[in-house]
């Protein structure tokens, strides 16, 4: 009989690797073509990689016709004789699996709401989980997982590669991350006015060493502390900052904070939309004043916003730097931290100094 193929049908089916294509056409060519190929109405539905071989080495086969009432059950069909392979991959299973339940739920949308019954028969999810052995949960993240690859050509291509589809995703979104930060670093290079750039750019890492007021310390003549050559803020008035409003989707934070502050810093961190993940500490040559013990350490609470991850994986939590020249400056050591360990644009609210390849804002910068 004359068997046609279907491009679409033909789609719905993951592709063999080289070496299952190898062993198929090698099996053929010595022990023949055993299975007969499924036929709807003149189309393959099932064989088609037996099929092409068959006929490029001449080998005889057979065909079977089943009797289906239109072409979404033909595509059902499939998609269930497939969900039988042994080699698929998970996440082949998961496309096919869901792609069934999607196309189900599809077709009694269009027939309309059911009534209510008790004898209903048992639910598409309910179904599906009992006919391929996997929970209801399992078929409702698959019917979400196909939505992705009929969206996604390159999440597609990956599952038909039998490429782990979560690093593609990765790429993906590190793609799109990057090109994002590309535009903002646009601005920041063409934008002159520090208050311009601010509002119009997102920035992929913001450092903030905020200009504490003492009188929230509750302890305003802290033994030898030096008075501060700014303003001060309130922690009111920085908790009002946008700082939020200043970061990308992903973004990292780092807030400069003394041992007595640290309940406020972890208030910044949730009002500004950040979660906490961990505390960098300055470790300084010498310890300076205080009322209690003496202190010689500064944090730097590390928060993020979105998922970027950091460049290096090899850094740890403690550096060692000499003390800054002026009230609260930071050390060098602690720029060529963030600057390897972080993406930019870089922004620092407060700054001290200027530094190239940064945007300083806020009163200390002088913006």
């Amino acid at each position: 009989m004359d068997i046609s193929i279907d491009p679409e049908l033909k789609s719905l089916i993951p592709p063999l690797s080289e070496d299952e294509r190898s062993q198929l056409e090698q099996n053929l060519i010595e022990n023949g073509c055993r299975d007969p190929l499924v036929v709807w109405d003149g189309v393959l539905l099932d064989g088609h990689n037996r099929f092409e071989i068959c006929q490029r080495h001449g080998i005889e086969f057979s065909t079977v016709e089943i009797d289906l009432p239109d072409r979404e059950a033909a595509e059902d069909w499939m998609d269930a004789n497939q969900l039988g392979r042994r080699n698929l991959s998970p996440d082949a299973f998961k496309w096919i699996l869901g792609r069934r339940y999607n196309r189900t739920k599809k077709a009694d949308g269009q027939r309309g709401p059911k009534k209510l019954d008790q004898n209903e028969p048992a639910s598409t999810a309910a179904k599906l989980a009992k006919e391929h052995a996997v929970s209801e949960a399992t078929v409702k993240r698959a019917a979400k997982f196909a939505e992705e690859v009929a969206k996604v050509p390159e999440i597609r291509q990956a599952v038909e590669q039998g490429r782990p589809v979560l690093q593609v995703k990765r790429e993906l979104k590190e793609r799109a991350r990057e090109q994002r930060r590309e535009e903002n670093r646009q601005k920041v290079a063409t934008v002159k006015s520090p208050d311009q750039v601010v509002k119009q750019t997102k920035f992929a890492t913001i450092v903030i060493d905020p200009p504490w007021d003492w009188g929230d310390e509750g302890d305003v003549n802290q033994m030898g502390r030096a008075k501060p050559d700014y303003s001060t803020m309130s922690i009111d008035d920085l908790l009002a900052l946008p700082v939020g409003n200043m970061a990308d989707e992903d973004c990292h934070l780092y807030l400069w904070i003394t041992n007595r502050s640290l309940p406020k810093g972890f208030r910044l961190i949730e009002r500004w939309g950040f979660r906490y993940i961990t505390a960098l500490t300055w470790v300084k040559p010498h310890f300076g004043m205080g009322n209690y013990f003496r202190g010689q350490t500064e944090h730097v609470l590390f928060a993020v916003k979105g998922s970027q991850p950091l460049k290096r994986k090899d850094l740890g939590t403690v550096f060692n730097a000499p003390r800054g020249k002026g009230h609260s400056a930071k050390p060098d050591e602690f720029y060529e931290l963030v600057e390897s360990a972080s993406l930019g644009p870089f922004l620092e609210l407060f700054s001290r100094s200027d530094r190239p390849g940064w945007v300083a804002w806020g009163e200390s910068s002088g913006s």
